[in-house]
C-alpha cells in the first residue's frame, strides 16, 4: 500500500525540512515587532539613496537605520501634503508618532486600532444596504470578502459557490454543485457547503462542505485547482494564516488539519478535541483557535511548538449571574446616547433580564460552542447555544467576560390556543454567527433575532465590550465577513467597512427550523465618521 494512499490525485505532500521544528516565543514576536526590514517589501527603497555597491558595503544595522528614515520620510511627505498648513513639528509629534506605534502593535499581534466609535450612529439602511440575489436556491451557510474589498464569495446548502462584484452586485461566476457518479465530481462539491475562506493575498478560495472534501480555487482565473480529501467527516470551518497562503481546516471528525496551497500540499494533522469542531480562527501567527461543539472547549494550537492550550467553557446563565451583571454599571453610557437604537434595544435588554431574574426562569448552561473570533493573537470571542458571548484571554482558563443573552430569548407565544397548553420556558437566541476587524477593537455577532449586532472592545485594565449600532436582518444569519476598504491615505487609522452576511430560511448545520425569509447575501457598507460629527 502506497504511504500517500490518503490523498487526491496530483496532490503532494508537502515535506517538513528535517530537523526540529522551528520554535518560537512571545519574546521572539516581540523583537520582530521592533525590525523594520520588512518595510523594504511594502514600501520599496528609494534608489536614489544608496548605490548598488553602497548596499553590498553597509551592516545589518545601518541597512534598518536607512529604510527606517525613508519609511518615516514618507509618512511625514504624505501626512504634509494632506494637512496643508499645520504645523509641521506637531505633526511629527503626534500623527506620525501615533502611526509608528500602531505599526508595532499590529505587527505583535495586540489590537491598538480604535475604530469602533466611529459607527456609533444611527445607519440608514436603505442606503448602506445592497441585496445579492439569484446566487442560490437553498439556503447561503458562509460568506467571504476578498482582502481588496472587490470580490465576495458565498456557498450555500445547494453545493454552490458564487462570485460577486461587491460595488455593482453582479453575479460573475457559479460553480454548480457535481454529481458523484460523474468522473469530474472532484471539480466541485457534491454537498452542501459549509465554510469558506481566502487567502491574505487575494490569490486562492478554499471551500469546505458535508461531502468531506476541500476545494482550491484561482480568483484571478476562476477555476478549479485542487481538492484535499483528507477528512473523515464534513468540514465545518475553514482559515488561512495571514501573510501565507497557509490553510488551517477543521471537521466534525475532531481533527484539525494544515495545508500549503502554493504546493497543493499536506502538512499535518492535529489531534485534541473529543467533540465535533465547529469552527476555527486565526490570524498571523503561527496557531490557530477552534471551538468542539458538545466537549465544550476551546483550544489554542500553537503549531511551532506542538502544543494547544484548553480553555473550558459551560458558562451558566441563571439569576445570580443576570443580577450581577444588572448591576454592572456601564464602561461608556455616553456612547449609547448617540443612537437612540442602540439606547432603546440595551433599556429592553435590561428589561427583559430582570422578567428572568424576578421569575427565576432563567437557567441556561452553555451546552454547544459554535462560533469563534480573534480580537488579537491573545483574545479572542465565542458564540455558544447559551446566548452568551464569551471573550477570552491566553492568561486564564476561563472567560474574563461574558454577555449573558446577547441576543435575547425567544418572544412568549402570544396565540390564545399556545397558551393553553402547558407553559414554554424561555429560550435564548443561540449566537450563529461571529466576526471580527482584525487586531481593532470591533467585532460582530449575529443569530435569528433579527438584528446584526457590532461590539467594542473596553480600554483599560477591566475587560469587556458593549454594543455600538445594530442592523437588522430578517432571517437566520449563517455567516459573517468584515472588511476595511482600502484607503489612500497612508496615516488614515480610520477607514470605511463593508459587512457581509450570509441570510437564509434555515440554520446552517441543519433544518430544525425555518423562517419566512429570502436566501440571499446582503453586504452593508458603513461610512467611518468623525467622533466629532457623532456628538
Amino acid at each position: 500500500m502506497p504511504k500517500d494512499r490518503f490523498l487526491a490525485r496530483g496532490v503532494i505532500r508537502a515535506r517538513r525540512p528535517p530537523g526540529k521544528r522551528p520554535r518560537t516565543s512571545q519574546s521572539d514576536s516581540e523583537s520582530d515587532a521592533g525590525d523594520v526590514e520588512n518595510l523594504e517589501h511594502q514600501y520599496g527603497s528609494d534608489p536614489d539613496d544608496a548605490s548598488s555597491a553602497d548596499e553590498f558595503l553597509e551592516t545589518p544595522a545601518e541597512k534598518r537605520l536607512r529604510l527606517a528614515k525613508d519609511y518615516i520620510g514618507r509618512v511625514q511627505q504624505q501626512q504634509q501634503a494632506a494637512a496643508g498648513d499645520y504645523d509641521a513639528e506637531q505633526i511629527d509629534r503626534d500623527l506620525i508618532a501615533e502611526r509608528l506605534a500602531t505599526d508595532v502593535q499590529e505587527r505583535a499581534g495586540r489590537w491598538s486600532r480604535r475604530i469602533a466609535a466611529h459607527f456609533a450612529y444611527a445607519i440608514d439602511e436603505a442606503l448602506a444596504t445592497r441585496v445579492l440575489r439569484g446566487g442560490h436556491v437553498l439556503p447561503p451557510t458562509c460568506v467571504a470578502i476578498t482582502p481588496d474589498a472587490r470580490f465576495v464569495y458565498s456557498g450555500g446548502k445547494d453545493g454552490a459557490l458564487v462570485k460577486w462584484h461587491r460595488e455593482s452586485g453582479r453575479r460573475l461566476a457559479v460553480f454548480r454543485s457535481a454529481r458523484k457518479k460523474r468522473p469530474d465530481h472532484d471539480a466541485g462539491h457534491c454537498d452542501e457547503i459549509l465554510a469558506v475562506a481566502v487567502s491574505s493575498d487575494g490569490r486562492y478560495v478554499a471551500t469546505g462542505g458535508r461531502d468531506r472534501r476541500i476545494h482550491i480555487w484561482s480568483v484571478a482565473e476562476d477555476r478549479h485547482l485542487g481538492v484535499f480529501h483528507q477528512h473523515k467527516d464534513a468540514v465545518t470551518g475553514l482559515a488561512f494564516r495571514r501573510g501565507t497562503n497557509h490553510l488551517y481546516s477543521c471537521s466534525l471528525d475532531r481533527m484539525v488539519k494544515l495545508w500549503n496551497i502554493d504546493d497543493l500540499g499536506y502538512m499535518d494533522t492535529l489531534f485534541g478535541h473529543q467533540d465535533s469542531i465547529a469552527a476555527i480562527a486565526a490570524l498571523q501567527r503561527e496557531q490557530a483557535v477552534t471551538v468542539g461543539c458538545r466537549d465544550k472547549t476551546v483550544r489554542m494550537w500553537k503549531i511551532a511548538d506542538d502544543s494547544q492550550l484548553v480553555f473550558r467553557g459551560g458558562a451558566a446563565t441563571d439569576q445570580h449571574r443576570i443580577t450581577k451583571s444588572l448591576a454592572a454599571p456601564d464602561a461608556d453610557p455616553e456612547l449609547a446616547e448617540r443612537n437612540p437604537r442602540v439606547r432603546a434595544s440595551i433599556a429592553a435588554h435590561h428589561d427583559e433580564l430582570r422578567a428572568l431574574a424576578a421569575a427565576d426562569a432563567a437557567d441556561f448552561t452553555e451546552q454547544c460552542i459554535d462560533c469563534v473570533a480573534m480580537i488579537d493573537e491573545e483574545c479572542f470571542v465565542t458564540g455558544s447555544d447559551s446566548g452568551a458571548i464569551c471573550l477570552w484571554s491566553v492568561q486564564k482558563k476561563k472567560p474574563v467576560f461574558i454577555h449573558h443573552l446577547a441576543h435575547g430569548v425567544f418572544p412568549s407565544p402570544t396565540d390564545a390556543a399556545e397558551q393553553q397548553q402547558p407553559p414554554i420556558p424561555p429560550r435564548p437566541f443561540w449566537i450563529s454567527a461571529l466576526c471580527a476587524v482584525p487586531l481593532t477593537d470591533l467585532f460582530l455577532s449575529a443569530s435569528s433575532d433579527g438584528a446584526i449586532r457590532l461590539w467594542r472592545m473596553r480600554s483599560g485594565k477591566i475587560p469587556g465590550f458593549d454594543l455600538v449600532n445594530l442592523i437588522a436582518v430578517k432571517g437566520f444569519v449563517n455567516g459573517l465577513s468584515v472588511c476595511e476598504l482600502p484607503s489612500d491615505e497612508l496615516l488614515s487609522l480610520k477607514r470605511d467597512i463593508v459587512v457581509a452576511a450570509a441570510v437564509g430560511q434555515e440554520p446552517r448545520l441543519g433544518r430544525w427550523n425555518k423562517m419566512s425569509a429570502r436566501n440571499v447575501i446582503k453586504l452593508y457598507t458603513l461610512k467611518a465618521l468623525p467622533q466629532k460629527s457623532l456628538q
